[in-house]
């Protein structure tokens, strides 16, 4: 499925790579995976925020719940936005007919 995804291609993989270790650098501080810190910081955007990880793996479902009891600072969540704010993410998020379907 990646494949189909422009974010995923080999120049967006490589521009984005900042992003990253970006996630990489305050996961290992925490002790966390990247992917629990992305889950936590859009736990800590907002109360009504949930994301919903898709996964086939028992052990990455029981990573993603993890990712709750990942306790990201005021000052954890600052960082992150100013420094993801100087990134250019490269690449869509869908492929263009899907993008146009969540712009409904």
């Amino acid at each position: 499925m990646r494949a189909s995804i422009p974010r995923f291609t080999a120049e967006a993989r490589k521009a984005n790579q900042a992003l990253v270790d970006l996630l990489g650098a305050l996961a290992r501080r925490k002790g966390a995976t990247p992917a629990q810190i992305a889950l936590a910081w859009l736990l800590a955007r907002q109360p009504w925020i949930v994301p919903i990880p898709g996964t086939r793996r028992p052990e990455r479902l029981a990573e993603n719940v993890a990712a709750a009891h990942v306790e990201l600072t005021a000052d954890d969540l600052e960082h992150v936005d100013a420094a993801a704010a100087k990134i250019d993410i490269q690449g869509a998020r869908y492929p263009e007919h899907l993008e146009r379907m969540t712009r409904l």
